[in-house]
């Protein structure tokens, strides 16, 4: 047998605006109580000029993954670490379907 798949039986979706960036926030938990995993993928937000030559390096590090077992702390850790990645956090979103945590 390859290895058993547990069904997700819970999951949260976000929406997150950051200053600088997007990003789609995924809490998935397999039971009621935890663990829960977390997934977050972020896109730059850019703005080309064309009087300036080089805006410097663009971010290409913003997407991210984390686990816990405490559904809200795993939820500050993640929003801790947007906004290190993507600037302040400007407006979240629950785009979740009802399969809620």
């Amino acid at each position: 047998m390859l290895g058993r798949i547990e069904e997700i039986i819970m999951s949260r979706t976000y929406l997150i605006e950051t200053a600088n960036a997007a990003f789609t926030l995924i809490i998935t938990g397999t039971q009621p109580t935890g663990p829960y995993s977390a997934t977050y993928v972020g896109t730059a937000e850019r703005v080309d000029l064309p009087w300036v030559d080089d805006i410097g390096p663009e971010k290409t590090k913003l997407d991210g993954a984390a686990e816990g077992v405490d559904f809200d702390a795993l939820v500050a850790m993640c929003h801790r670490e947007i906004t290190r990645r993507g600037g302040e956090i400007i407006r979240i979103e629950d785009i979740s379907d009802g399969s809620g945590l």
